[in-house]
């Protein structure tokens, strides 16, 4: 199994700089033919006499109907009789035993980057985004990390986001059970959704037991998204299963579009048989007919999608999507690099049989190049409708792999054929994913092998027609290995957003979100903040009226430039969280506090971002202010503020800010005002108190 490895990494490899130089204009969009050179089931279907064959039919289409009347409990009674007459099987999930790890706190149109998670050892990641209900437009991402071996588990990390991708919270963390390792990039993901009730996302993933040397399995994991959270892990078991068998490189897809209240789940992957001299290869598919819960039962179908082949090892891939056609549900499956390296294979059945024909129909294949290689498809719809889009890697030479696309508009029946990406570039594979409710509406992402830096390269369909490259979304190496680029879905409200997760190169750390079309790509800096203002602070309750304040970044040698800054609400606690979008790593800043009444305060000290992440508490001690500039307001807990009363800004609390104060109160002024020194409202004596007192003592700002 290890030689089919070998292929993909000698191809990404070999030297990118020796590209060729007669490479011509993109080619435009035109049809292809699907061809159908021979019958991939022939002399392999199980014979059913016609009175068998009639049964099953009608039983097929009583599933249709009772899936379209929502009734489940008779949903899966035909299919127990089906499983007595086809061979499927129908039970609950084998428990694929997972821990829960406590999860972390909050990690609290250019293009932007937000980290997701901190991890080491990514494995894989996906993504997926709400699309209905009141938390509509909710990014989640799933990454498996973990080590090649030893006692460290592997664990599947989700996370969501509501900003569009900037900030992330951590839902939950789960351990796999002790030896039990991800493949590297065999992680794929469905969201199971209604407008209202609980939520599922379903994850897919290749493993293998004992540390890589023992089975090679197909886990799903099953996590509750809303209320209390609850989850469940299964390795799917397909009958007649045995040690030689090897499955990977599952896919998964619903049909939650078109049946919001009753969706099936369907699961592809691909299996090889060991057997003397090679191995018999190809799909092999389950379902699930009740994905709202953590404990549902699968169904498999007891022979291959299609007809096996007979095979030396092959690094070929498997993928499926769900569409509809003049009222007809279907389920398309491809598959690259098995029977031709060149040609792309498409095999589909009517849902009501996928599970329980003796074979798919073998509808063909389709290559644009027939002597070049044809590598990693994947497809997408838009769900219920009759709209695919296929993207895959096409050999233009040794060093030189482009982004090809095929596309159908009427559900399979003709295809067209056309590019991506045709850039001189060692493109790696490129993930698709489509928009529900939005036929001819896809995104796609990818990287590439260069000398310098490996970029997450995104690219987007709108109508069916692919728009410009976005070819760098990252501020850093991403892995075009192990880990690689998939695109996501982003709303926001201008409509629909480039975006994107990858992760590191070096050492596989850390899960990235980047978001936004155009422009230098910027890391999202999240500064956590502390400090309270004098004139509003009650000691008594040791709280103060929360207001808005404006934090500079600047320079820490002269003449201390603006670097960036960020207005955020600071609480009654003292708290706000500040964000920066123009400030980086390893550089030294002074925070600078701005708030409409307060005096100019500069930090004692300055400070750095190693992560996305820092923080600075002013309060804990007058130190913590540059020249010990705040007083003390609290004694228990002690507790410095910035000075009160400087309301012209001037960076001085004199008579000046006396006298603005003084001709409000005489008239009775109220409201949101400068001259408003303690914050409530009211304009009069106790806010001048304030200014008298800190001009009294001379209080002015001091800085660097």
């Amino acid at each position: 199994m290890f030689l089919k490895l070998s292929g993909l990494i000698f191809i990404l490899l070999l030297s990118s700089n020796a590209y060729p130089q007669n490479k011509k204009v993109q080619p435009e969009e035109t049809p292809v033919e699907v061809k159908a050179d021979f019958d991939r089931n022939n002399n392999q279907s199980v014979y059913r006499d016609p009175q068998l064959t009639n049964e099953i039919s009608i039983l097929e289409s009583n599933l249709l109907s009772a899936k379209k009347t929502g009734n489940t409990f008779d949903v899966l009674n035909i299919q127990k009789q089906l499983d007595a007459l086809t061979g499927s099987v129908t039970k609950p999930g084998d428990e694929f035993p997972l821990k829960l790890i406590k999860p972390e706190e909050i990690q609290s149109d250019n293009i932007n980057i937000g980290l997701v998670t901190p991890v080491t050892g990514t494995k894989g990641v996906a993504t997926c985004t709400e699309q209905v209900g009141v938390t509509a437009g909710r990014i989640w991402t799933a990454a498996v990390s973990g080590p090649q071996s030893g006692a460290t588990p592997d664990q599947l990390r989700l996370c969501f986001s509501d900003d569009g991708g900037k900030t992330w919270i951590e839902k939950a963390t789960v351990g796999f059970s002790a030896g039990n390792r991800m493949w590297q990039d065999q992680i794929d993901i469905e969201l199971i959704e209604n407008s209202s009730g609980d939520k599922f996302i379903w994850t897919a993933f290749g493993y293998a037991t004992n540390n890589y040397a023992g089975q090679y399995r197909i886990g799903v994991t099953i996590v509750r998204i809303t209320g209390t959270l609850d989850y469940a892990g299964y390795t799917l078991n397909w009958p007649g299963t045995v040690n030689s068998n090897y499955y990977w490189k599952p896919r998964i897809v619903s049909d939650n579009e078109a049946y919001s209240s009753n969706p099936w789940v369907y699961i592809t992957t691909c299996m090889d048989s060991a057997v003397a001299g090679g191995y018999y290869s190809g799909e092999k598919v389950a379902i699930c007919y009740s994905p709202y819960t953590v404990s549902p039962v699968f169904t498999y179908k007891a022979t291959g999608f299609l007809g096996l082949l007979f095979r030396y090892p092959v690094d070929y891939y498997v993928d499926i999507a769900y569409f509809r056609n003049g009222g007809q549900d279907s389920i398309l499956v491809v598959e690259s690099s098995l029977e031709d390296s060149s040609r792309i294979i498409l095999a589909k059945t009517s849902i009501g049989s996928f599970i329980s024909s003796s074979f798919a129909t073998y509808a063909g294949n389709i290559s644009s190049i027939p002597d070049k290689r044809a590598y990693q498809a994947y497809i997408a719809s838009a769900g219920g409708y009759n709209n695919l889009m296929i993207v895959n890697l096409r050999k233009y030479s040794a060093t030189d792999w482009d982004i090809e696309y095929y596309l159908s508009t009427n559900g399979s029946a003709g295809w067209s054929n056309g590019y991506v990406d045709y850039r001189t570039n060692n493109s790696t594979r490129a993930d698709i994913i489509g928009f529900r409710s939005a036929p001819g509406f896809y995104s796609c992402a990818y990287s590439e092998i260069t000398n310098s830096l490996i970029p997450v390269t995104y690219c987007s369909a709108e109508n069916n027609v692919w728009g410009g490259i976005v070819a760098q979304m990252n501020h850093i190496n991403t892995n075009p290995y192990t880990a690689q680029p998939r695109p996501g879905i982003k709303y926001g409200p201008q409509g629909e957003s480039c975006f994107a997760v990858w992760t590191e190169y070096s050492g596989s750390t850390n899960v990235w979100a980047s978001l936004g079309c155009s422009g230098t790509p910027r890391t999202y800096k999240n500064l956590s903040f502390n400090g309270f203002i004098e004139g509003s602070y009650n000691p008594n309750t040791n709280m103060m009226i929360g207001d808005t304040i404006r934090l500079y970044l600047r320079n820490s040698s002269s003449p201390y430039n603006i670097i960036d800054s960020s207005k955020a609400r600071v609480g009654n606690g003292g708290n706000g969280l500040f964000e920066f979008d123009n400030s980086d790593n390893f550089v030294n800043y002074y925070i600078q506090v701005k708030h409409r009444n307060s005096l100019e305060t500069w930090s004692g000290s300055t400070l750095q971002f190693v992560t996305q992440y820092n923080s600075y508490e002013f309060s804990s001690d007058v130190i913590q202010a540059y020249g010990s500039n705040m007083t003390q307001v609290d004694n228990t807990p002690v507790r410095f503020a910035f000075y009160g009363g400087d309301v012209n800004q001037d960076g001085t609390i004199d008579l000046s800010d006396g006298s603005l104060i003084d001709n409000d109160a005489i008239n009775f002024e109220t409201g949101y005002l400068p001259t408003d020194v303690n914050g409530d409202g009211i304009v009069d004596v106790a806010d001048a108190v304030f200014a008298d007192n800190n001009s009294f003592n001379f209080i002015g700002k001091i800085t660097p």
